[in-house]
């Protein structure tokens, strides 16, 4: 009876420890392999995430700062060397890279186009404003109907009083290179208004398209000076700035695929990922975009199809007080009648003003060209 109870006793000790030990090994599990798995596992989900493209913008390269600027016109007309900024994804919460980009599915169209610009502004030395109209494009073009509004404001609240306006009516058609001027004004016809009403105190001037819409660049602002009975031009803004290094893709050959290495780092979240793109001829440009995280490539949804002219002068996008404002500056011309010139005569006057195909890819993306 008692050697029974002794084995009851010890067998009941003995599932005692096993339940014990089975307790034990869980808490270890549970503890020290748990996380190891968890972690394990999330780090295979993390690297499942992908990279994706998801968003793009082009802009042109000004020649002279090499800072980006918006294309020419609504419909947009890029120059031959332009940037191509791709909004890319990176889904892990690490840092990734993109070591390659990709142009595939490439055409080159020889194409002309038009493109009508605008400069001009107000010179100080002789109270006169000047209207111009410049063809930078590839084929003759007509410059459209267009309103000047000549807007009277008060002092210290620049409350906008009433406005008179100049339609120029005449049809014009420019060759290629041309520079005309549309309207040429004598500020000294608004000396008696200001004079006689002394609330005034700012002159702006806008000028309107055909459809009515204001055209971009083109307002300036003089104000009146009653003790010498003259107008002096306000103060301007600066022009921006470069954006650094940037890869290039060379396309002054025809070719239907190339291809740029690269390091770019992708940050977790939205990134800007930059390219240069130079082709040699004004054309129609179509091309797809991949790029590559080392042995992974990511293919761009949309196809980019683009109209690309080779300017005839540097300045692309027009605006008052721009080249050729500067250049009547710099030629002392009084403005006594219209102006007219072409682009053999702006070579011969000043070269400077003629576009180099070529110059800007040189100077910012340090092409071997």
């Amino acid at each position: 009876m008692f050697i029974a109870v002794q084995q009851n006793v010890q067998q009941s000790g003995f599932q005692l420890s096993q339940q014990w030990w089975w307790l034990i090994l869980s808490l270890i599990i549970t503890v020290i392999v748990g996380p190891i798995i968890v972690h394990r596992s999330k780090n295979r989900f993390d690297n499942e995430k992908k990279i994706e493209i998801v968003g793009n913008s082009i802009s042109n390269i000004n020649n002279r700062n090499g800072a980006p600027e918006p294309a020419t016109s609504e419909s947009p007309i890029y120059s031959n060397f332009l940037l191509n900024t791709l909004t890319v994804e990176n889904k892990r919460s690490v840092t990734q890279s993109v070591t390659e980009i990709e142009l595939y599915n490439i055409k080159k169209e020889t194409n002309d186009f038009s493109d009508i610009q605008y400069d001009g502004g107000f010179y100080d030395r002789n109270q006169k404003f000047v209207l111009l109209a410049y063809n930078n494009g590839t084929k003759e073009s007509f410059v459209e109907q267009c309103t000047v509004k000549f807007i009277r404001c008060e002092k210290d609240t620049f409350k906008e009083v009433y406005e008179t306006e100049k339609v120029l009516q005449e049809s014009l058609i420019l060759k290629q290179g041309d520079i005309r001027s549309l309207i040429i004004c004598s500020f000294d016809e608004f000396v008696s208004e200001f004079e006689q009403n002394s609330k005034l105190y700012l002159l702006k001037v806008s000028v309107f398209n055909s459809k009515g819409k204001e055209i971009p660049n083109l307002m300036l602002a003089v104000a009146y000076d009653s003790r010498e009975k003259r107008f002096h031009i306000v103060a301007r803004g600066s022009a921006g700035s470069s954006i650094g290094e940037v890869p290039l893709i060379n396309l002054i050959e025809d070719t239907t695929q190339k291809s740029v290495t690269c390091s770019q780092k992708l940050t977790a979240g939205a990134n800007d990922v930059n390219f240069y793109i130079l082709v040699d001829r004004s054309c129609s440009l179509k091309y797809d975009v991949a790029i590559k995280s080392g042995e992974k490539t990511i293919k761009g949804k949309e196809k980019y199809s683009l109209d690309i002219r080779i300017p005839v002068y540097k300045q692309e996008k027009g605006g008052f007080y721009g080249d050729f404002y500067i250049f009547l500056q710099d030629q002392k011309i009084e403005l006594n009648q219209d102006v007219d010139y072409n682009k053999d005569l702006i070579k011969s006057l000043k070269s400077d003003l003629i576009y180099d195909k070529y110059y800007a890819a040189r100077k910012f993306a340090n092409a071997k060209i």
